[in-house]
């Protein structure tokens, strides 16, 4: 009888140290910024030995092997090649309950649940974290075309993921307009073009070109001023078309009249 108390005792103590051993991460969604490492945080209740310590990195959809560390040591040849070269534990901090990952040259294909797995003498457990991508989009490069009928404008950038576009005109109403994104490259950006069309724009335009990137939190907003007079938009672009073609008219009129000059000159001559 005392020995039947005695072996329930010590598994009840098992069972409760084993249901109070814990893995959790401090963040469930994690943003990778392009160009910068990012951090997979995950902490375990701390053993301060590495004996028996099992920490495995993989993704939460197909499990493939990120990192994994076992035997007091990185079995780095037991990693998914994609991940090869890019990613590395905080050893000294091990034994502390620190089992993070640093992820290096974070691309969109990284973008995904990740499972932090710990298996030690005092327990096991899993947490899992969501990873997601983002890049600044690069200075817009306008581009315009003249027509006989319209006036063509076009903005390009690059960035991740996608942005929100707007064109509006002086009043702030929205304007029609075309958009192409392709990609990502092999950088790891999307390509944007966007663009509208003005149909007998008359003696000048006044809009403004905004981008968005809600996962950065970047707001990109260009006016653009197509006017005869002049004019200053802050951080803008100012280009006056009617100028080049008056600039146009003069230099034809004095080529004609150095073409006259000439001929008279060649008929005194005669």
């Amino acid at each position: 009888m005392f020995l039947l108390v005695t072996v329930c005792f010590v598994l009840r103590f098992t069972g409760s140290s084993l249901a109070a051993f814990e893995v959790s991460v401090p963040q469930r969604r994690v943003l990778a910024v392009r160009g910068r490492p990012v951090v997979l945080g995950c902490s375990y209740a701390p053993s301060n030995s590495l004996e028996g310590l099992v920490v495995t990195w993989q993704t939460a959809e197909d499990n493939l092997v990120l990192h994994s560390f076992y035997h007091g040591q990185d079995q780095l040849d037991k990693q998914n090649a994609r991940y090869r070269n890019r990613t590395s534990m905080f050893r000294p901090l091990l034994g502390a309950g620190n089992a993070s990952l640093k992820l290096d040259r974070v691309g969109p294909q990284d973008s995904g649940r990740y499972l932090c797995s710990v298996d030690s003498l005092q327990g096991n457990g899993k947490a899992e974290v969501q990873l997601e991508y983002a890049a600044f989009y690069t200075e817009p490069k306008l581009n315009i075309q003249v027509h006989p009928s319209n006036i063509s404008l076009q903005y390009q950038s690059e960035g991740y993921p996608a942005p929100q576009v707007q064109w509006t005109d002086s009043a702030g109403r929205n304007l029609t307009a075309r958009e192409e994104l392709s990609g990502p490259g092999e950088d790891g950006l999307l390509s944007l073009r966007t663009s509208v069309t003005l149909k007998d724009p008359g003696p000048g335009v006044n809009l403004s070109f905004t981008l968005r990137n809600a996962a950065l939190g970047q707001v990109l907003e260009r006016p653009v001023c197509l006017s005869l007079a002049p004019c200053d938009p802050v951080n803008g672009t100012r280009v006056t078309i009617p100028v080049i073609c008056v600039l146009c008219l003069l230099c034809l009129v004095l080529a004609a009249i150095l073409c006259v000059q000439r001929k008279r000159i060649g008929r005194q001559r005669g």
